[in-house]
């Protein structure tokens, strides 16, 4: 009897300290999801609240690409500058003075002349023109320079907003797996279910910690490159915009296509591109041509067999009149490559439209894709209710509770996905439609 008794007393301190163990282990998963989730909170700073449309032009400001593309066109406008100068005369001096052995020990040179070029043949017009071209073919990759910017910001801004939402998935689906947790070990201790299903949802409750902190950590990154990319103060604070706000698609294409041939710079710049390669060739047939300029000359020198003190007025000329065909097969070299330009402007616009057709058509799919995503997102929703209730009743288990939990988060991190891809799709759409536009307020 005594012997029974004591074989009870065991076992029940054995399910005693199994219980126990369980519950630490319980309590011990929460505390770390918990502590986690505190210290890593996403939050934006308190202070006046801002748009990202508010504060998208203070970008321009320390941005390296910008103030490159910047310091290349204030070189093209002094280069263009400089160019109207050669219309003007050029006025040169030269002068020495040296001692030397012989009969005169002292030895005077000075040279005053002015010059004003008088024909060349139209090279000087030419090459005014050509650098002319490249200073605005530079205003326009400036103007590109800056669409591209505000895209790579506003795309940034779509993947912060894609985190936060990953993050409020991540929260609900741990804290429902907390609870599902708590529910499987009640169920283990009363030798319901097997040990590796409640192994199974332990694993996936750390599963979802480490996605809840992965996403946060994620978000925190992204914010902070944002908050410097466009110049957010302590005093400040982004209003970050609701995620289910989708951007609006016109239905035609051709509406995309007319403003991508108005207002995007890569058309007007393959022109200039090709009006440029003209000039360069006008320059070398302006070698054809002699060269005359007008010179008035000042000049005095004094050497052993030589006492001048004069003044010179006249014409100085110069004509290529032969060189075995070199000049003729620069030109012929320089129409080929102005004919090559022309071809690979053609094909850059046509990259460019049909980038455009790709963008639209793949953002209409995307569209359509969201509908049915959000369909199939309904149905799962509908479903997790309903073995909600037939748990209540006992009709059905924790097991395709559990099942019909995670199948609906992962049709909801699936809409999400896409409706990340179709915002970016969109916002490459508008910038390639000129559609994104900064204010002109000087350079």
């Amino acid at each position: 009897m005594k012997l029974h008794e004591l074989e009870r007393m065991n076992a029940l301190l054995i399910t005693f300290i199994f219980f126990t163990a369980f519950s630490v282990n319980a309590q011990e998963i929460d505390g770390q999801v918990e502590l986690q989730t505190r210290e890593i909170s996403p939050r934006e700073d308190i202070g006046r609240r801002l748009r990202l449309q508010d504060v998208l032009e203070r970008a321009l400001e320390n941005d390296a690409r910008l103030k490159q593309a910047l310091e290349r066109l204030l070189k093209r406008e002094a280069q263009y500058q400089g160019s109207e100068s050669q219309f003007f005369p050029k006025l040169t001096a030269e002068t020495s003075q040296a001692f030397a052995t012989g009969d005169r020990h002292w030895l005077s040179y000075f040279d005053l002349s002015i010059e004003e070029p008088f024909f060349q043949g139209g090279k000087v017009l030419a090459e005014k023109n050509g650098l002319k071209l490249k200073f605005e073919e530079e205003r326009l990759r400036l103007t590109e320079t800056k669409l591209d910017l505000k895209q790579a910001i506003q795309i940034l801004y779509v993947e912060i907003l894609n985190q936060k939402e990953l993050v409020r998935f991540s929260e609900e689906e741990t804290k429902e797996l907390r609870k599902t947790y708590r529910a499987f070990q009640n169920l283990f201790e009363t030798e319901i279910i097997p040990h590796h299903e409640l192994i199974r949802v332990e694993t996936l409750l750390k599963k979802a910690n480490f996605t809840l902190i992965e996403h946060k950590e994620t978000y925190h990154y992204l914010f902070s490159i944002l908050k410097e990319a466009i110049g957010i103060k302590e005093t400040e604070a982004l209003e970050l915009e609701p995620f289910t706000q989708l951007p609006k698609l016109k239905n035609s294409l051709s509406f995309y296509l007319a403003r991508v041939r108005k207002h995007d710079p890569i058309y007007r710049l393959c022109e200039l591109e090709v009006k440029e390669k003209g000039f360069e060739k006008k320059v070398l047939q302006a070698e054809r041509f002699p060269h005359v300029s007008l010179v008035a000359r000042w000049n005095f020198h004094r050497d052993i067999f030589v006492d001048t003190d004069r003044a010179i007025l006249g014409a100085v000329g110069k004509w290529n009149i032969w060189d075995f065909g070199r000049l003729s097969s620069e030109i012929k070299a320089k129409t080929h490559e102005m004919e090559e330009t022309r071809w690979q402007a053609l094909g850059l616009v046509r990259e460019k439209e049909n980038e455009v057709r790709r963008l639209f058509h793949g953002a209409r799919v995307l569209k359509e894709k969201i509908k049915l995503i959000e369909a199939g997102q309904r149905e799962r929703e509908e479903l997790y209710k309903n073995e909600k209730a037939k748990l209540i009743t006992g009709e059905r288990g924790r097991r395709e509770l559990l099942a019909s939990f995670l199948k609906l988060q992962s049709v909801k991190r699936k809409r999400l996905e896409t409706v990340t891809e179709y915002r970016v799709l969109v916002l490459k759409l508008e910038r390639n439609a000129g559609l994104m536009g900064f204010r002109e307020e000087g350079r």
